[in-house]
């Protein structure tokens, strides 16, 4: 969907310039809606089985993974 379709849905995006035309959506719950920055939990535990997929430095002192549930 747009950036537009996906505000208007009540997703957080916070990188706008960042996006393209098109955004992903993700959402757990009630707790988290947002544009394309993925999930954000707690802790971990609150996904259940995943599987890191990658893991990378973000900006100092802070570690990004890409990971798939289930």
């Amino acid at each position: 969907m747009t950036v537009d379709d996906a505000k208007a849905a009540g997703a957080i995006g916070l990188f706008e310039s960042k996006y393209g035309d098109k955004v992903k959506v993700y959402t757990i719950g009630d707790l988290s809606k947002e544009i394309c920055g993925g999930p954000h939990v707690k802790n971990t535990k609150e996904l259940g089985d995943f599987k890191i997929k990658k893991e990378q430095s973000s900006s100092a002192g802070v570690r990004r993974i890409k990971a798939i549930v289930g």
